[in-house]
């Protein structure tokens, strides 16, 4: 089978292997789509060091079909959505041992892009199971690439009565509007707390997602947060350093009395967001596919790294795709 490998910063390399044989309690399931996640680019441009990576790189999150379930659990053909899989040998690669209780099984005739992001979607959905009532808050969201498109959409669903959407890039803040942002911020043209301030009358925002990663970010979070409000910390801390030490002012949230709620992007048990995440999509709550701007061929996948890590504008990237 083909597999990925990252043998130096950007720099991937296909790699042939012998095709797994799943033992009692594992199954066999050929990849469909591997989408390219936020978390993929520290290794990408080498924050965490050490060439080459492990086969099949930090790809997470993917879609495939079973080939061989020794269990008889699974059915020959059945699409599943993979999260329980070795870790040590990423969804990178064209077939995956994963385990009997590591799959969400998936609709066989929907589009495949579409439920692919049921994975995604799940991890934005598992922190509001610790907020309490959404309707008629003021949000706001730093940073609007998949997961914060995400988080817009999921605040209009619950009823945010603003949701404001911070971030550099154009297109970005056109898509959020789509997505259903009250209001968009250009953080170069304008100063975001200035601009929260004007726009919520001096009373600053209840709910911040912060879903960037970088220290600078997580400071303007707690900036734009009411006295008692929540942020929460979504963005992975390790775009900068591998050990994702930030400095916090915590002075700020102290005297703000900040809720600050941090969520990762697989819980205990994350089939449950991810079948709840299955659902909405399913129901038509969330339209994913505006999202998805690029579907490349797996053998692009040095092409499809570029395109998410370096954002060319004439291309207007947000969620991209392999395809096997």
């Amino acid at each position: 089978m083909k597999t990925a490998r990252l043998v130096d910063e950007r720099t991937w390399e296909f790699v042939d292997m012998d095709e797994p044989v799943p033992r009692p309690g594992q199954m066999l399931v050929r990849l469909e789509q591997v989408a390219v996640c936020g978390s993929d680019i520290p290794d990408y441009v080498g924050v965490h060091p050490g060439f080459p990576k492990p086969t099949g790189g930090t790809g997470h999150e993917g879609i495939g079909r079973v080939i061989s379930c020794p269990s008889g659990h699974y059915s020959e053909g059945e699409r599943v959505l993979l999260w329980g899989f070795d870790r040590h040998h990423g969804l990178f690669q064209e077939l995956v041992l994963t385990f009997d209780e590591g799959l969400l099984r998936l609709p066989g005739d929907a589009r495949p892009e579409r439920v692919l992001m049921a994975q995604l979607l799940g991890t934005v959905l598992r922190p509001f199971r610790r907020l309490g009532n959404i309707i008629n808050q003021r949000a706001v969201v730093i940073g609007l690439g998949p997961t914060g498109q995400l988080f817009t959409s999921v605040l209009r669903n619950l009823g945010a009565r603003d949701i404001v959407g911070i971030d550099p890039l154009d297109w970005r803040r056109d898509m959020a509007r789509q997505m259903g942002a009250t209001e968009v911020i250009d953080p170069g043209d304008m100063d975001p707390i200035e601009a929260v301030q004007e726009l919520t009358g001096g009373a600053m925002a209840d709910i911040v997602v912060e879903a960037v990663g970088d220290g600078s970010t997580y400071a303007t979070a707690m900036a734009l947060s009411r006295r008692g409000g929540t942020v929460i910390g979504f963005g992975v801390p390790d775009k900068e350093v591998p050990d994702g030490v930030l400095d916090l002012p915590l002075m700020t949230m102290q005297r703000k009395e900040i809720n600050l709620v941090m969520t990762v992007n697989a819980g205990a048990n994350p089939y449950d967001d991810y079948a709840a995440a299955l659902d909405w999509i399913v129901q038509g709550r969330i339209d994913v596919l505006p999202l998805i701007t690029h579907i490349l061929p797996f053998a692009q996948i040095q092409r499809a790294f570029e395109l998410f890590a370096d954002r060319p504008s004439a291309e207007r990237p947000i969620k991209v795709v392999l395809q096997y």
